[in-house]
């Protein structure tokens, strides 16, 4: 019989945190075991939670080890030291010793390896808890990459790495109560989704209460406790015990998440029930109920609003003590009136200063205004301003360089808010949900340029939305949540654990921009084996550029909010709709009416016209379509239904974009049209929109039984529900419509004859153009900013201009014409000093114009964020 040892017997930890590191007393191995790891003396508890994963991996691939205090105490053959990088344990005297430098920032780590008497060490060093455990976490997972039990250390790389984006935060709404609750809950669940969001580097989650919910959880705190002073004050229907599930409930969830180092704050959206907005499409709900209804609050009115929600919210932050930060919505729908805003948040903010002074506060930026900003900053509460990223879509990986419309009274973006002298920082908010709802979605160089952007103004991170955002928004309450995919196509026990992929992306990228790409590849050969990994991954990353674009460029602005427009299944209106559509950067992207005013009346544009962006949603269709054929060709009788599923996505997405590239010319021949009465105008719209259906049917077809009849992901009326084959249902009645008024139309000649719909060549004019730029990237406020371009074009440039304006999405931009600088081909452009306002930092754009009516915006919005900041020196 093997002799078995307990190695931890040496290892002088608290007994409480050897459990917590192993699950149990003590690990059965081997004598002389095959890894040796070495730990600090008391872990954190994010920490534990790394070497846990760490010990799972090995325990998984079979491989014994054992936990000592010291090298002196080590018996395996291959060694892993563990620790931060200060203090007196040994992975700081290594490192120390070794001479080797660490980044003196949070969450910064470093992997590298040593020798200790002729054995091979592994060092990982955190500069703090998370640090460490996201270290542990890697070597975790490359211990489960390893084919070789002779070698179960054989994948992993030395590596150092900082944070470069500082908050990776993920927002889940509780839109429906039924389920929310299937989730609240279930500590499996929780257990799961928390893990996929520590692997990949999320280091803040945040649950919102209320947000056109139909008054559930307007306001919050009665679903948790009763406020003993407002006795008048409750949610109808639930009891003592419950309230008690709940509390417990949310104090267990934070508890899970600061054991793998991730932060939690919750959204207070809601403080009063007042209908309207805050009804989220529920008819029933659009008026404040007359008597008390089951599961909502009752008892708060105008007269106790400010006394009890500050009084209520005392209570909450002492009854959930670990609680990090708050997310309070702050303007009329949450159902504040103008008038008692400014008394409200005084009050608030004074009792979190006293109460809660560590909480973080975000403070929705839409209609926030001046005055409560003012008072966050009087009262000294630690706050930042949080606000829309591109409007409650997902659009393109920039701040949008013109808003639609262009004054915004803060509802858009960033409005005026980034102004100086400095005095808060900006969070920016993602708004996926309300794009990528369903669909698999997941692209690194989308983020890459997205976390980029959200150093604007030294931006205090991101938040992005969890998939399946939305999913049973406006439905009853104690309906039964849809099971998203049909039963022969479901892989997963969660439906989150589907989208794995966008979890990757948007919490490594955000980590570090230059993460290998082996941490996907990997995971791709893993779920479709080596032959099919690459091609999926490629057509997943490409495809997932389709639903941004159809945003920024095709999109009506009455889709702007989350709870209205959905771009997965939206046909976006009848032809005469979509055609007034003007997407939602107008600074980059022509609208559909003025291309066809271009043909009418000719004129040029440097923006990217329809036409052009026809071409780039047929290319990438087409590119999508050859990439899923050789997928299936090389997966052969291999294919599993994770396989099945993603290919139905990717076949959905690919006549997605096939839909637009051939709507788009039945909108513009429909706008020429409209301008002319012009009926072979009418006669082109009429043919490009039966295509345009033809492709819609396609996604009717791929679709087919894959996923459920009804998907419920919010406003009935608005088509948030039901499936592609109802869109269809109604494209081909707006068909009919357009052929009856074409009959009606007759033969007759046409006021005006229209010019025709031109076909683009090529998405972009990139090839016709050379360009030498150097950015300004900083300036003094106090002179004249000289700005110098090289341009050569193959027809001829015919001019070259400069858009520029301050940093404030409310100001318009202003032109000058870029002259010859005296060398070749050198353009250059002063802006006036007297036209720089200090207040806020500056940006600009080139606009080209060849000699061939060619016209191409740099930067190049399909490789980098179209405009340059220009950071002022005051």
């Amino acid at each position: 019989m093997k002799k078995m040892i307990c190695f931890v017997k040496k290892l002088k930890v608290p007994f409480l945190a050897i459990l917590l590191f192993t699950g149990q007393i003590c690990f059965a191995a081997r004598v002389n075991p095959e890894v040796s790891i070495v730990t600090d003396m008391v872990p954190g508890k994010p920490v534990l939670y790394g070497l846990t994963k760490l010990t799972d991996a090995l325990t998984a691939k079979k491989i014994s080890f054992e936990k000592v205090g010291s090298l002196q105490e080590i018996h395996g053959k291959l060694v892993i030291v563990a620790g931060l990088s200060a203090g007196t344990g040994m992975a700081a005297h290594l490192l120390k010793t070794g001479g080797l430098p660490l980044p003196q920032v949070s969450e910064a780590l470093t992997i590298w390896k040593t020798d200790w008497e002729k054995k091979p060490v592994w060092v990982i060093n955190g500069f703090d808890d998370r640090g460490l455990m996201y270290g542990l976490l890697d070597v975790a997972n490359r211990i489960g990459w390893s084919t070789n039990p002779k070698f179960p250390l054989s994948e992993l790389k030395a590596i150092t790495e900082k944070p470069d984006v500082s908050v990776r935060a993920i927002s889940l709404y509780t839109m429906n109560r039924a389920y929310w609750e299937s989730r609240f809950y279930d500590k499996v669940y929780w257990s799961r989704y928390l893990d996929i969001l520590a692997k990949n580097r999320f280091n803040s989650v945040v649950v919102i209460f209320g947000y056109e919910n139909g008054g559930f959880l307007a306001p919050c705190y009665p679903y948790f406790f009763n406020t003993e002073e407002f006795p008048e004050v409750k949610m109808v229907g639930i009891t003592p015990q419950e309230q008690k599930r709940n509390l417990d409930a949310l104090n267990n969830l934070i508890k899970m998440a600061h054991e793998r180092g991730i932060k939690f704050s919750v959204g207070i959206w809601d403080h009063v029930y007042r209908g309207g907005v805050q009804s989220g499409g529920i008819a029933e709900m659009r008026y404040v109920p007359l008597k008390p209804v089951n599961g909502l609050v009752w008892g708060v009115n105008d007269s106790n609003l400010i006394s009890y929600n500050k009084t209520a919210l005392a209570k909450f932050v002492r009854l959930v003590p670990d609680l990090d930060g708050i997310q309070f919505r702050m303007h009329n729908e949450s159902g504040l009136k103008k008038s008692e805003q400014d008394g409200f948040w005084s009050d608030v903010f004074k009792m979190m200063k006293q109460n809660a002074p560590n909480v973080q506060l975000d403070l929705r930026a839409k209609e926030l205004p001046e005055s409560v900003i003012q008072s966050a900053i009087n009262t000294g509460i630690k706050f930042r301003i949080t606000t829309k990223y591109w409007m409650e879509q997902l659009g393109m990986p920039w701040h949008p360089s013109q808003i639609n419309p262009e004054k915004s009274e803060r509802r858009h973006s960033y409005a005026e808010l980034l102004s100086y002298p400095q005095i808060y920082k900006m969070h920016w908010r993602l708004w996926n949900g309300g794009t990528s709802r369903i669909l698999l979605w997941g692209d690194p160089e989308y983020v890459k340029r997205f976390a980029e952007s959200t150093h604007l103004y030294d931006g205090d991170g991101y938040e992005v939305n969890e998939p399946l955002a939305t999913k049973m928004e406006a439905q009853p309450h104690d309906a039964k949540p849809f099971d998203l995919l049909n039963p022969p196509y479901r892989y997963y026990e969660y439906e989150f654990e589907r989208y794995w992929h966008f979890f990757q992306v948007f919490g490594r990228i955000g980590y570090n921009p230059e993460t290998s790409p082996e941490i996907w590849d990997r995971e791709f050969e893993a779920r479709f084996g080596k032959k099919a990994a690459q091609i999926i991954e490629k057509a997943i990353h490409q495809a997932s550029w389709i639903l941004p674009r159809i945003v920024a460029s095709c999109y009506p602005y009455s889709g702007f909010p989350m709870t209205r427009g959905w771009a997965e299944k939206q046909r976006l209106g009848d032809l005469p709709t979509y055609a007034k559509n003007a997407g939602s950067d107008l600074r980059q992207f022509a609208t559909f009416d003025e291309e066809a005013q271009l043909l009418i009346e000719g004129g040029e544009t440097a923006k990217l016209l329809p036409s052009m962006n026809s071409k780039w949603f047929e290319q990438t269709s087409k590119e999508l379509d050859d990439l899923i054929a050789h997928a299936v060709h090389v997966i052969g009788n291999t294919r599993n239904k994770e396989f099945n599923s993603t290919v139905t996505d990717l076949k959905i997405l690919s006549n997605l974009a096939l839909y637009h590239a051939r709507r788009i010319p039945a909108a513009v021949s429909y706008n020429l049209f409209e301008r002319t009465k012009d009926r072979i105008s009418l006669d082109d719209a009429i043919g490009n929109e039966r295509k345009a259906i033809e492709a819609w049917r396609q996604i009717v077809v791929v679709a087919g039984d894959v996923y459920t009849g009804d998907l419920m992901m919010g406003v009935r009326s608005a088509h948030l529900c039901g499936h592609w084959s109802d869109e269809l249902t109604d494209l081909e009645k707006g068909l009919k419509d357009l052929e009856q008024l074409r009959a009606m139309l007759g033969t007759e000649n046409p006021v005006k004859k229209s010019p025709r719909y031109h076909k683009a060549d090529s998405p972009d004019n990139d090839e016709f153009f050379q360009i030498t730029h150097s950015p300004v990237t900083s300036a003094r406020s106090d002179k004249g900013i000289a700005v110098n371009i090289k341009v050569t074009a193959s027809a001829g440039v015919k001019w070259v201009r400069l858009l520029y304006r301050n940093v404030n999405q409310e100001n318009e931009y202003q032109a000058l014409p870029m002259l010859n600088s005296g060398l070749k081909d050198n353009y250059q452009a002063i802006i006036p000093a007297g036209q720089i306002d200090s207040k806020w930092d500056m940006m600009y754009l080139i606009e080209l114009m060849d000699k061939s009516g060619r016209g191409k915006i740099y930067p190049d919005l399909n490789r980098e964020t179209p405009y340059r900041i220009v950071k002022l020196v005051r």
